[in-house]
């Protein structure tokens, strides 16, 4: 680091050896930690920083530089383009000594980067799902990934709601923890409290690598490249879990040649594939056979020896989707009185359907985790996929359904490929679609409200 700060003295010589006050004075200001508005450039810091051989903050490069070269009556540009690559040294400084030691700050604000005994490995992946049926195919497929001798950086998990995505992604993961000695990070993008914002997933990602809230870079942008230099010399797995979109995920993809990102979501995510290079994995729902063992697995062999009929059937009504079939088997088994073949009986009103959920559990519900995706639709896609319960069969054509929506077939082809993309619906074959049954009821659902809202507004 003595290198790096015998550079800055230079700097200050070269631009005329402003004194200590007009640095200051050209530094402007900024917000300290605590809220309070400060001098950029204190008179104090500056000295003890150039007689030091410690790397100073982010913050005081980019002003320190900037100030210099201001005073040197260089041009705007020039200033610009200058203090980016000071920050660019930095960076790479910084990642180096981040991955050897311990980040600390003095009482004057500078930052010092600590010998420690030993490297801080991020393990942060959530716990291992302990039952996983029916996907020894996709788990050898992503395997196959891992065993590329190019392996792709950047793997999508992608699927309809309540497909499992998550547990698939963990389980895979926890297999992959070898790979990457590194650590492993992971953010839930959706969390319990809504839609997590980019800014917010960096912070985690930032935290999970050791780097206090204090030293991260103030510019949104900065912060992304402060990231991607800290794990990009690194063999590190990262999970973004439940992502919404492409423009959400891609600063938060580890772009080192040794690391790999994995990505769930109910997106199709394009983008991700055309640009990055994604390799996409969709998972589709359970075979009958899967998801009658999950079914007896939580519901207990006992209750279903002599029921295979009514057990192959809470199998179909709960469209053989992992998130179903098991709130369907732990609300049995919650109250197994109630006897199974009456349970299953009371499960074919699809509203009971929809409203399985656990008491203790307010992520798990059927409903609601359809209702996060539809939201996400725009207002005409909303519309079109209401108009979808009309029709009397799972499966539709555009023809028909344009007819049904009274719109053109070119509208209700664009309609349909922004349904697929978020796996409200299948196609089946050149121009038919399908949707299962839960889709269906919860589009009827939907349907009924909106008309019901109508009705309310209008009287």
């Amino acid at each position: 680091m003595t290198e790096f700060v015998q550079n800055l003295r230079e700097l200050r010589l070269r631009a005329g050896q402003p004194s200590m006050r007009r640095l200051q004075q050209l530094g402007g200001q900024t917000t300290a930690p605590s809220g309070d508005v400060v001098d950029a450039l204190p008179r104090s810091t500056i000295s003890t920083i150039l007689r030091g051989s410690k790397l100073p903050r982010a913050e005081f490069v980019s002003a320190f530089v900037t100030a210099c070269l201001v005073h040197g009556n260089h041009p705007p540009d020039k200033v610009a383009e200058t203090t980016e690559r000071w920050l660019a040294r930095w960076r790479t400084l910084y990642a180096a000594e981040a991955a050897e030691g311990e980040v600390g700050e003095t009482t004057d604000g500078e930052m010092t980067v600590e010998p420690s005994r030993a490297v801080n490995v991020p393990r942060h992946l959530p716990l291992d799902v302990g039952f996983l049926v029916g996907r020894e195919a996709e788990l050898k497929a992503a395997d196959e990934v891992s065993r590329l001798q190019a392996p792709d950086n950047v793997v999508l998990v992608s699927g309809p709601v309540g497909v499992g995505k998550s547990a698939f992604a963990i389980r895979w993961a926890h297999r992959l923890i070898n790979d990457f000695p590194d650590g492993q990070l992971y953010v839930d993008l959706r969390g319990a409290d809504g839609l997590l914002t980019t800014e917010s997933a960096l912070g985690v990602l930032l935290g999970g690598l050791g780097l206090h809230e204090d030293d991260w870079p103030a510019d949104p942008w900065r912060r992304v490249e402060c990231y991607r230099s800290l794990i990009a010399d690194h063999r590190m797995l990262v999970v973004l879990d439940n992502a919404c979109d492409t423009e959400q995920v891609r600063p938060l993809l580890a772009t080192g040649g040794r690391c790999r990102t994995i990505v769930t979501s109910r997106n199709r995510m394009s983008g991700l594939v055309a640009r990055e290079g994604a390799r996409r994995l969709v998972l589709d729902v359970l075979s009958a056979e899967s998801a009658c063992t999950v079914l007896t697995a939580i519901i207990g062999e006992q209750y279903v020896r002599d029921a295979r009929a009514e057990l192959e059937e809470l199998a179909e009504l709960c469209a053989y989707l992992p998130l179903v079939l098991r709130l369907a088997a732990v609300k049995f088994a919650d109250r197994p009185g109630q006897g199974f073949k009456n349970f299953v009986s009371a499960l074919r009103d699809n509203d009971q359907l929809l409203s399985l959920k656990l008491d203790d559990d307010r992520d798990s519900s059927v409903r609601a985790a359809l209702e996060s995706s539809y939201w996400m639709l725009d207002l005409d896609a909303r519309y079109f996929f209401r108009t979808l319960a009309l029709a009397e069969d799972a499966e539709f054509t555009l023809e028909s359904s344009a007819a049904l929506a009274g719109i053109s077939v070119a509208e209700a082809d664009r309609l349909t490929g922004l349904l697929e993309s978020e796996h409200f619906v299948a196609g089946v074959g050149r121009s038919r679609f399908t949707m299962d049954r839960v889709l269906q009821a919860f589009a009827r659902t939907m349907r009924r409200a909106t008309c019901e809202s109508r009705t309310m507004l209008a009287g």
